[in-house]
Order: C-alpha cells, then sequence, then structure tokens
C-alpha cells in the first residue's frame, strides 16, 4: 500500500494512455526526493525547465521545480511505454539503424549513446551499478528503477532533444498537469542548503526567536517596537543611499530587528545579503513553502540581485500553506502576506529557520 494518498496524479494522461501504475509514481517520489538540489537547480542551458516554462511556470521556488520533474517524468513514461519498467528497443525503427548504444531502454527509452552529453551521467550508472558499458546500462535501466528515474531526470537539465515525445507539441507537453504539480509537492521538501561556517561557525540563533516575533508584533511606539525599528531604518537608508523609506527597506528593517532581538548582524541593505548571511554565515536552515512558521524569515531571492523584486520578511503568525501574518518596511504593522505571492506580490522561494 502507498504512502502517498495520490489524487490528481492518477488521473489518466490521455485517452490511449490511462493511470499510472501506484507503485510507479511511489518510486518517482521517492527517488526525486533524495537527489541533491543541484539536479533542479536553475543553470544556463536550454533544458526541461525551459522547455516546460509555459505550461509548468513561472517556477516559485526549488521545491516546484521538483515537483514539476516529476510530472514530465510520470507523462515521458506514459508516452514512452505505458509505464513499463521493462520496455525494449523501438521495433518500428528499420533494422538498419539498430545499435547497441543507440538502443533505447526502459521506462523512458533512453539510449547508452545519451551518456556523452555530460560525465554525472557516465557517474550516475557507475554509483548505481559500478561500470558503465553499454550492457550494463541496458539492463539496469530496466532492473534499476531508481537509477532509471535519476539518469532521466540529471539527463533532462542538459539536453530534451533526445526525447521525441517532448518534442511533439501535441505530446507530453500538452499532457502535462498543474493539478499533479501541487499534489507532487505535497510529498516532496526541500534538501537543506549546508552552510559555510568556515569563517565564523555559529548557531544558537534559535533562543531568540521569541523575541524576535514579540518584538516586531509589539504595536507600541516604544524603543524595541516595530514602528522604532522602521524610523530607525528610514534614518540610516536615507544616509545610506538616499532612498526614502520604506522604497527598498526591507533588509535594514529586518536587520535591526534582528539586532533588537540579540542576534549580531551587521546593518545590511540588500534583501539577497541578508538572506545569504542568515543562510551561510548563521547557519539557518531552508524551508519549503508551506511548511513556515512563525519566526521563520521568507525570502524571494535568487541567486543574483533582482532589484525590484528581491524581498526579505519576518513570519509572525501562519494562517495556512499559503496565508500568513509578517512584518516588513511595508506597513507599520503586522499584515498578511501569501507565499504563492497572490495580491501582486512576489513568490517567496523559501524560508529560513533558525538552528
Amino acid at each position: 500500500m502507498s504512502k502517498y494518498n495520490y489524487n490528481a496524479c492518477l488521473k489518466a494522461i490521455s485517452e490511449q494512455h490511462g493511470k499510472p501504475p501506484t507503485e510507479f509514481l511511489d518510486t518517482l517520489v521517492d527517488t526525486i526526493e533524495a537527489l541533491p538540489n543541484d539536479v533542479f537547480s536553475r543553470n544556463d542551458k536550454y533544458d526541461i525547465y525551459s522547455v516546460m516554462n509555459g505550461v509548468l511556470g513561472p517556477y516559485a521556488d526549488l521545491l516546484h521545480r521538483k515537483a514539476v520533474m516529476c510530472e514530465v517524468l510520470r507523462v515521458v513514461a506514459a508516452f514512452e511505454s505505458d509505464w513499463d519498467w521493462n520496455e525494449g528497443v523501438d521495433t518500428g525503427k528499420p533494422k538498419s539503424k539498430f545499435k547497441k548504444i543507440a538502443e533505447e531502454t526502459g521506462a523512458f527509452q533512453v539510449s547508452f549513446d545519451s551518456m556523452s552529453t555530460d560525465k554525472s551521467l557516465q557517474e550516475c550508472l557507475d554509483k548505481h551499478e559500478g561500470r558503465h558499458d553499454v550492457e550494463t546500462f541496458i539492463t539496469a535501466m530496466k532492473s534499476n528503477h531508481k537509477l532509471a528515474v535519476e539518469y532521466c531526470a540529471r539527463l533532462f537539465r542538459f539536453d530534451t532533444t533526445w526525447c521525441g515525445t517532448v518534442k511533439n507539441k501535441n505530446m507530453v507537453i500538452s499532457h502535462v498537469s498543474r493539478n499533479s504539480v501541487e499534489e507532487f509537492k505535497s510529498f516532496l521538501s526541500v534538501e537543506p542548503i549546508v552552510a559555510d561556517n568556515t569563517e565564523n561557525p555559529v548557531s544558537n540563533d534559535s533562543q531568540h526567536i521569541n523575541d524576535l516575533v514579540h518584538i516586531a508584533s509589539n504595536p507600541a511606539n516604544n524603543f524595541k517596537s516595530l514602528k522604532d525599528i522602521q524610523n530607525r531604518a528610514a534614518k540610516k537608508l536615507l544616509v545610506y543611499d538616499g532612498d526614502k523609506y520604506p522604497t527598498n527597506g526591507c533588509a535594514i528593517t529586518l536587520s535591526l530587528i534582528l539586532q533588537d532581538a540579540g542576534i549580531p548582524v551587521k546593518d545590511i541593505y540588500m534583501a539577497i545579503e541578508l538572506t545569504n548571511i542568515l543562510r551561510k554565515k548563521r547557519n539557518w536552515g531552508v524551508i519549503p513553502n508551506g511548511s513556515q512558521q512563525s519566526g521563520d524569515i521568507g525570502t524571494t531571492c535568487g541567486t543574483i540581485p533582482n532589484h525590484g523584486y528581491d524581498h526579505i520578511y519576518l513570519v509572525v503568525e501562519r494562517k495556512g500553506n499559503d496565508e500568513m501574518v509578517i512584518v516588513d518596511n511595508q506597513k507599520n504593522e503586522p499584515h498578511t502576506r501569501f507565499a504563492s505571492g497572490k495580491g501582486g506580490k512576489t513568490p517567496t522561494k523559501y524560508f529560513l529557520r533558525a538552528v
């Protein structure tokens, strides 16, 4: 019996291809869940995320990207093999084209010659099987189901042209489902990013979280209240670069809240810089959307600055998977924000939690 409660993922792909076996979905989720973040993170290639952006994007965060990979592989396997792990070579091809290195194998109908795309694919096969010859590849892609899922997920990050059902816009791209993506998200999580503490090893910020939330929620106009902090932030921001608060004031506001709560960060004026300091220097853990709680810090920042879209804020109360009460520079009291960006805000990429 599956440990996952599938609904949308069990809907028929098309009239020709029905609903996937639960066992296939279980293997898909368990394998994708265990892979490192770099398999799903942005890269500089035109990859499967580029192809699917119009139907399943834009991608809000890493959790979204992992779920999209699950959905793509669910539908690719339908069109390629009807989810048959043991599917063999396409017998419709001319016999003159039957070469071992080009022989399709397994549920996703991948061939050995795809391994030349990137060295990480050979490493993937070596990790699972201990060798990377053509016979091992053909056999293992049928028998080792976790290998098949991981190999195809990695291959799709470098190239999609090998997959005819992805190239054909009437097939995979026309049958993926946003509802299935949302359901896959509920089964997945994001691997915490390991903090780099070699220069400044710190911890125990969690002991200050109650003070952090109390200060941010204080409606009074006295020292260490939100209004007092915003007044101080406005003065610092004006001196720093001439901006008139609240414009570009989220990072310095949160910096002062952290300082007043006993968490020793410097005055920081860029949301991406504060995000990186909390994550890499102060060892705050990465928490996926939907798992946030009071005291977590939400960030919309990616890997490079994106002026006008970068934002950082403090959660003071969780209302649900999406709705929260938060504190930032935009109002002088706690107010509602949605992790999804509902209401015209930038979607939150992930949350940070003190450890």
